[in-house]
This record gives C-alpha cells, structure tokens and sequence, in this order.
C-alpha cells in the first residue's frame, strides 16, 4: 500500500475549470460545474505542478467505469509523481462517467444510456452524457497540450493491450500522436481514420481535432483489477512524460509495436447468444469463422465470419448478446 505522499499540497475544489497551483506543489479537490443537469455530481481530481514550466498534459481515465486497471494506475501514477521532478503540469481525473462508477455499470452512463465516448466534445444541450462530455472536454481537455485517455476491456470484454490514436490529416498533430502511441509501449498500435462504419465522438478524436495530440491506452479486461496490466498504463505513462520532456530519463525500451491499418468492428445480426470460436490476440483469416450466434433454444442464428485478416483485438466475453451489438474487433495488419 502507498504511504501518504509528503510534497507540499493546496487542496481546493474547482468550479467548471481547473486552476494550477503554486509550482512544485500538488492539489486535489472535487470539481463541479454550475451546468444544473450536473450541479448534483463532483469528479476528483488531481494537478501536480512541477517546479519548472513545461507542457499541460491531461491524464483521464474511467470514462467506461469497470476498466480498473487504467483507473488504479492513473492513480497510482499521479499519487507517486514528485512535482520537483517534473517538468509542467499533470492534471489528472481518474473517473469521468462518475454516475456509472459505483453501480458498475458497463459502457454507458446509467442516467441516460449513452457511452460517452462516442460524445465528445459534447453539447451543453444534450443529456447527461453530452453534457458532461462538454463539461470535461472544456475543464480537462481543451486547457491542455497533451492527453492520455487510460482504457481497457470493460467487464464484458477480453482484449490483447494496443494503443489508439486518432489520424486528422494535420501531420504535425498526427505525427506528435503516433510518437506517443509508440513509446507508450503495448504491444499494437492502431490509428483510427475516418471511414464508414468508424467510431466517432472518442475523447482522443475531439482532442486531436482541436490540435492537441491524444492518445487512448488500452489494457486489462473482464472488470478485473489486474497488477500486470495496471503495470503496463504506469511505464506507459512514465514512458510518455520521459518522451515528452516532463521527466528525466530516457525512455524505456520496448518491443516493436505491431502496427495496425484497418480496425474493424464486428457487430450482431441478432439477439440471443455469443459463441467466440477465437481469442484475443489470434490471427484470423479472410473468411474465417470467428464464432456464431444463436437464439435461447439453441438454434444457430448466424455463422460469423472475419471480413479479412487480421488479428482479434478485442471481444465481447459475455454470450449474452444484442442486435447490433459488438462481438470483436479486428485489427487488420498493412498488406494483410
């Protein structure tokens, strides 16, 4: 267990935006914001200044509440970071969908159903989640020059740890982001670039399109609050900072990321119940039978089949299955 750390700490609580305190100090409070739909939440956070300046990086975490090991590291990471040595600040919000925290809701936010990484930046007009979104991205987000969005597999999913980055086209941010992406140190890299049927509204998405590089580790899975992964965010941050110019050090050397082209999400043609024939980190073929669906008597619904090749990033580990719903993630290697 952590001892209580000794630097030099200016509690206070924050409204709708977050002050840096002192340098060389840390402070933590609750902030809230003066929007009425969150007048009744407090999101904890955390800003250490270090004693020179240098860049604002926002490290968030827990905008899906059951990824435990990105949570436990961002604060892990910002518990131990000694402000005297860091270059900047770090601002540090270890969980985003606050209302889904305790209830271990998956995904969504519980008031509204919606997942608010597929929000961002927000609208002050919207419900809870796209409210929040705004909140956020305008307290944490907008104000820093740098983020790292920890993730992972929420309590229904299995996954093989890579990095995301967003690709806006604006190569000066898209190659700061790719950088960060690389050092962090897991094992695949996967840029995300518009095409049909592609996520949108993601944290590292809105952040890139404002000019501020971004990236979204993820590790660890099924709603376990796991020590290697936890391990794995804590070099990957440090890695970050080092690479960065934060802190002193070079950076930890790591193996080659595998780089991906072409993330692809499979989704269900059906209710009923998921039966993956592959597991994570497998290589598939195109064509290949990745597992089936089928109805409560046992029927099979749909065979389910890989559109091309690549490796499985993630799946749903739950049978419990709607339509429409994801069943895995293929990463589809250049050339393959």
């Amino acid at each position: 267990m952590d001892t209580e750390p000794t630097y030099q700490r200016d509690d206070a609580d924050a409204l709708d935006r977050i002050e840096l305190p002192a340098p060389g100090t840390v402070r933590r409070g609750m902030l809230r914001f003066s929007h009425p739909m969150l007048a009744d939440w407090a999101w904890p956070y955390t800003v250490v200044r270090g004693a020179v300046d240098g860049p604002r990086l926002a490290l968030m975490s827990g905008v899906h509440p059951a990824e435990y090991p990105a949570i436990e590291a961002n604060i892990r990471f910002t518990r131990r970071l000694d402000p005297g040595r860091l270059r900047g600040s770090l601002v540090s919000l270890p969980i985003v969908d606050v209302p889904a925290f305790l209830s271990r809701t998956p995904f969504v936010c519980p008031l509204d159903n919606k997942n608010p990484n597929r929000g961002f930046p927000g609208d002050p007009d919207g419900t809870f989640s796209d409210v929040m979104d705004d909140a956020i991205f305008r307290a944490v987000i907008a104000p820093a020059d740098h983020l790292i969005d920890l993730h992972g597999g929420d309590l229904v999913e299995a996954l093989v740890p890579f990095t995301i980055y967003s690709v806006t086209g604006n190569e000066a941010i898209d190659t700061v982001s790719a950088a960060m992406a690389r050092v962090f140190g897991l094992p695949y890299v996967v840029p995300i670039r518009p095409q049909p049927g592609a996520i949108g509204g993601t944290s590292v998405q809105a952040a890139a399109a404002v000019g501020i590089p971004a990236i979204t580790p993820e590790a660890g899975g099924n709603g376990l609050l796991t020590e290697p992964e936890t391990g794995m965010m804590l070099d990957g941050v440090s890695n970050v900072l080092r690479h960065l110019g934060m802190l002193d050090g070079a950076v930890s050397e790591t193996a080659t990321p595998i780089e991906i082209d072409r993330f692809t999400w499979l989704t269900s043609p059906h209710e009923g119940m998921w039966y993956p024939t592959v597991g994570v980190g497998e290589a598939v073929g195109p064509g290949q039978v990745v597992g089936r669906v089928a109805n409560l008597f046992g029927d099979t619904l749909a065979e389910i089949t890989a559109p091309g090749g690549g490796d499985v990033l993630f799946l749903t580990s739950s049978p419990a299955m709607r339509e429409g719903g994801i069943l895995l993630g293929l990463g589809e290697r250049p050339g393959s």
